[in-house]
C-alpha cells in the first residue's frame, strides 16, 4: 500500500467556540502527525475556495505576462523581491545544477515610512508586475486567511506542547512572512534535474493550496520519496526549521523536494510563516535527545540564505550544505 501524508481536520481549531474536546482532538492529531512526519495535509481551514481559485488565477495571469515585462522587475542581492528568471538560482550549497523553476517573490507588505525598514533593510514594499490585470488584491486577500490559518496551527501546537502561544504570537508581530509565486515548467520524463533540489524549509511552518499537477516529493524517516497527494479542499503543511527549534526536536523539519515530470507547467504559491527579524529562536523545551542546533537570529539567518540563492554565493548556514537525495 502506497504510503499517503496524513490527512486532519482542523475544523475545531480554526472555528470559534469549538468544544474542547474537539479541539484538544484535532490539535493532538496536528502535533502526532507534525512529529512523526512533518508534514500534514489540512482540511476545514475555513478559507474560501473562491479566494484560493482568485489565487490561482493571479498566477496564472502574472506568468502569461511576457518575460520582458517581468524583467523590468527582476530580484537583487539588496531586495529579495520580484520576478526569479528560469534557472537563475542554485541550491544554497552552491553545489549541483540551477533548479528549474521561475518565480516572483513577495515579503511581508511594509510601507518605506515604517520605522521597522529602518532597523532591518528586509523590510519594504513590494514590487508588483507593470501589468494591466490586478494582481496585488487577489495575493493579499489570499495571504491575510493564510496568517489566520497560521495563527490557529500555532496556538494549537503550543497547546499541544505546553508552550505560552502568548510568546510566539508576539514574535509573530512584524513578521518576516514571504511568499513565493512559482512556475515549473515540465521536464523530461528521464533527466536528472530539479524543478527544486531536495530541501527543508528554514521558515515556522509553510502552507501550500491543493495543486492539480503534482510534483511535489516527502522524504519518509525511512529515507522513502512519496508524493504529496492532497485532495482538491486541502492544503500541504509543514514544519520549517525555526518551528523545529523552538519545539526542541519535537517536531520535524522534513526534506521535500520537486520534480515536474507531468508535461504540464506546474503552478503553485507556497506561504512561508516567519517571525519578526529580531528574534532569536532557540528551544522552547528541554531538546529531545540527539536533537543539537544553535540558535537562530531570524533575521541574520533568512539574509544569509536568501543571499546564498545567488550562484556566486554559499550560504554559511551548514545545515544547508546537506544532501538530501
Amino acid at each position: 500500500m502506497d504510503k499517503r501524508l496524513p490527512i486532519i481536520d482542523i475544523a475545531p481549531l480554526t472555528t470559534e467556540n469549538s468544544a474542547e474536546l474537539a479541539f484538544n482532538q484535532a490539535a493532538n492529531s496536528l502535533y502526532k502527525a507534525l512529529s512523526e512526519v512533518g508534514f500534514a495535509i489540512i482540511v476545514g481551514h475555513q478559507v474560501a475556495s473562491e479566494t484560493t481559485l482568485a489565487m490561482r488565477k493571479a498566477v496564472s495571469t502574472l506568468f502569461e505576462t511576457p518575460r520582458e515585462v517581468l524583467a523590468r522587475d527582476m530580484v537583487i542581492k539588496g531586495n529579495y523581491r520580484g520576478f526569479v528568471p528560469l534557472g537563475f538560482f542554485t541550491p544554497n550549497s552552491g553545489k549541483g545544477k540551477a533548479d528549474q523553476y521561475e518565480a516572483w517573490k513577495l515579503h511581508n507588505e511594509t510601507d518605506s515610512d515604517d520605522p521597522i525598514c529602518r532597523a532591518c533593510n528586509l523590510y519594504g514594499p513590494n514590487k508588483w508586475p507593470d501589468i494591466a490585470q490586478d494582481i496585488k488584491t487577489p495575493v493579499m486577500n489570499y495571504w491575510s486567511e493564510l496568517t489566520r490559518v497560521s495563527k490557529c496551527l500555532i496556538i494549537a501546537l503550543c497547546k499541544s506542547m505546553n508552550i505560552d502561544e502568548k510568546y510566539i504570537l508576539s514574535c509573530m508581530v512584524n513578521p518576516l512572512t514571504n511568499m513565493t509565486l512559482l512556475n515549473y515548467p515540465p521536464t523530461p520524463p528521464d533527466g536528472d534535474t530539479w524543478g527544486q533540489h531536495p530541501h527543508k524549509d528554514f521558515n515556522l511552518l509553510t502552507l501550500l493550496a491543493h495543486d492539480p499537477v503534482g510534483g511535489l516529493e516527502v522524504r519518509t524517516l525511512d529515507e522513502e520519496w512519496i508524493q504529496a497527494e492532497c485532495p482538491q479542499d486541502g492544503m500541504i503543511l509543514n514544519v520549517g526549521d525555526m518551528l523545529e527549534l523552538w519545539s526542541g526536536g519535537r517536531l520535524i523539519s522534513t526534506p521535500h523536494r520537486v520534480i515536474n515530470r507531468s508535461g504540464n507547467s506546474r503552478q503553485s504559491f507556497p506561504y512561508f510563516s516567519k517571525p519578526r527579524w529580531d528574534v532569536i529562536v532557540e528551544p522552547l523545551l528541554e531538546p529531545i535527545n540527539g536533537f543539537e542546533r544553535e540558535p537562530l537570529h531570524v533575521g541574520t539567518s533568512a539574509a544569509n540564505i536568501w543571499y546564498s540563492n545567488w550562484p556566486d554565493s554559499v550560504s554559511p548556514d551548514l545545515s544547508q550544505h546537506t544532501n538530501y537525495n
